[in-house]
């Protein structure tokens, strides 16, 4: 009996931590923590020590951010 967990790439991930949301989007870790902090981002906890972002709400913040023009 194989007790291993399935690989699931982290794009088809429906919960991510914050340095996997890190990973995907190259925003800095530090930068998406203030951000929860502020309530500009939501996240559960899973427990007492893990933050986990949904990808539906990780996909509506990168969405209102600013636009940068050159």
């Amino acid at each position: 009996m194989n007790n291993e967990k399935p690989y699931v790439p982290i794009e088809h991930r429906p919960l991510l931590g914050v340095t996997e949301a890190e990973a995907l989007t190259g925003i800095p870790a530090k930068i998406i923590r203030a951000n929860i902090r502020a309530g500009r981002l939501a996240a559960r906890m899973a427990d007492s020590t893990t933050m986990r972002i949904r990808r539906a709400d990780l996909d509506e913040w990168l969405d209102l951010l600013p636009a940068w023009h050159a």
